[in-house]
């Protein structure tokens, strides 16, 4: 049972850290994930604004020089479009 326990310990201590996903990644998976084409891992150029209903509205542009913009409404529900 102590070498399991030792195992376990060292397997934890030795595995690599897990990989934080930045906002403008996240955001070029969205872009991505709706079938619209960015040119890249993450966008720049992020503004966001929310309306006093709790919608959200995100732009952003792509590597590609497209910006897209992504409207998420307080019921969670998604919309992407290209603004250019």
């Amino acid at each position: 049972m102590k070498r399991i326990l030792i195992a376990l310990i060292l397997t934890v201590l030795m595995a690599p850290a897990a990989y934080a996903v930045t906002e403008a990644e996240d955001i070029a998976t969205t872009i991505k994930l709706r079938g619209y084409d960015c040119g890249g891992r993450s966008v720049s150029d992020i503004s966001e604004t929310q309306d006093e209903q709790g919608n959200r509205t995100i732009q952003a542009t792509c590597p590609n020089g497209v910006r897209y913009q992504i409207t998420v409404s307080s019921s969670g529900r998604m919309q992407v479009q290209a603004l250019n």
